[in-house]
């Protein structure tokens, strides 16, 4: 059990390489597997490794997180002593701004570093999938006898420029750190997550906030600590998943629906905390069939599911075919309507005989291609796709759309904005 660590989820990224997943919402609150926020996963590790007092560094459209974040009931966090607390930039006060930098957001919130009653503190992402239990992690940073330990994880070598990368000796000292490197060294990833003595990370900030006004832990704070020798590496073994692009979130999604999925998300010990609903059971009516699919309470199934996670309140009309896809909350997909390969936000609403993700996956997206270039068509919350038209793939759809077809890679979100 973990009495002498507090944990501080950073929260406030915009989440750009989400697209429209991310135009009315934070990163964190991004649905995932069906019933849950991405958020839940860290909460959830949080709360299962027994610890008390978590504190929410929010920022971008930060709403609807804290409309799910509630006062944390779902999570155990709704306490007296500790518990969950979101914190936001406070304009206005002196020497506080926008959170720029992952680090400077802690910088800001240096009174509230100061008063806590830990000797460690736990620096984690919101936006993280994975299983951990934190408590292993704080005893090998003991163990080490440096004030910083970074968990890392291997990654793919054709990954490595995405990440900041940890070379180590034998007894997980980290001898170089290099962040997104062009040719890396190593498959060791940084994992965006931190154990730091409280007080060595007090002055480490006050120290480095004089030469960088956007104080981030991966570009400034962690090179600096390696070429002191200040810092230790922690291998973590299990999943864990960066939900940074479109098609992380997709592949993410769909590897859920494997025979034996790496995360897991179901067992003693294991259930992912998250706000209760208020849904019916699901309903599966005559004719209709489901296979290798996820589908959440209140779904009503007339038509034909098959390898897709269908969130709460999902409906898919008779003659309908979902395949491939990941469908959010209150969708209606209509009468002989097929969804392939294809994203729809909450509440979207498919016209009846409309086909949608179905083409050329090679067609790159005219408005987006460096981030829907791999086969998949995604509709912004609300949208209301007309009868009978056709939508292709790497397609970006929002707003109000048009009753003509639209081809491969080609977009409509009249109206809407992207991040």
């Amino acid at each position: 059990m973990i009495k002498r660590m507090s944990a501080f989820i950073l929260a406030g990224g915009i989440g750009k390489r989400l697209s429209l997943l991310t135009t009315y919402r934070a990163k964190p609150a991004v649905p995932f597997a069906g019933k849950y926020r991405i958020i839940d996963f860290t909460l959830t590790n949080c709360v299962r490794s027994g610890i008390g007092e978590v504190f929410v560094l929010a920022q971008y459209i930060s709403r609807s997180l804290e409309g799910h974040l509630g006062i944390g009931k779902p999570w155990d966090l709704d306490r007296a002593s500790g518990g969950l607390h979101v914190l936001h930039p406070h304009l206005g006060y002196r020497a506080a701004d926008w959170y720029r930098g992952t680090a400077d957001a802690l910088y800001q919130n240096m009174s509230i570093i100061e008063s806590l009653d830990c000797e460690h503190v736990l620096i984690l992402s919101g936006d993280h999938v994975y299983n951990m239990d934190y408590s292993d992690f704080l005893e090998f940073h003991v163990e080490s006898g440096r004030p910083v330990t970074v968990a890392v994880s291997d990654v793919p070598w054709s990954m490595t420029k995405h990440f900041g990368i940890a070379t180590l000796n034998s007894g997980g000292k980290i001898l170089r750190f290099d962040e997104k490197p062009a040719a890396a060294g190593s498959t060791l990833a940084s994992m965006g997550i931190y154990i730091f003595d409280r007080r060595f990370l007090m002055s480490t900030l006050e120290r480095m906030k004089k030469s960088h006004d956007d104080l981030d832990f991966g570009k400034h704070i962690i090179p600096a600590l390696v070429g002191r020798g200040r810092i230790s590496a922690f291998r973590y073994a299990g999943f864990w998943l960066d939900i940074g692009t479109l098609k992380s979130y997709y592949q993410a999604s769909l590897s859920l629906l494997s025979k034996r999925p790496r995360l897991v998300l179901s067992g003693e010990g294991r259930g992912v905390m998250t706000a209760p609903d208020d849904y019916p059971p699901m309903r599966l009516l005559n004719d209709s069939s489901v296979e290798r699919s996820m589908i959440c309470n209140g779904s009503v199934i007339a038509g034909s599911v098959r390898s897709s996670i269908l969130s709460p309140g999902v409906v898919v009309e008779k003659g309908a075919v979902v395949e491939d896809s990941v469908i959010l909350q209150d969708c209606v997909i209509g009468k002989g309507a097929r969804v392939v390969r294809t994203i729809l936000d909450k509440e979207v609403r498919v016209g009846s005989n409309a086909v949608l993700g179905m083409g050329n996956a090679r067609t790159a997206n005219d408005i987006q291609s460096e981030y829907l270039d791999f086969g998949i068509t995604l509709v912004a919350k609300g949208t209301r796709i007309p009868s009978g038209i056709s939508i292709g793939t790497n397609c970006l759809i929002a707003g109000r759309i048009p009753r003509t077809d639209i081809p491969d890679g080609g977009s409509s979100i009249a109206g809407e904005k992207l991040v």
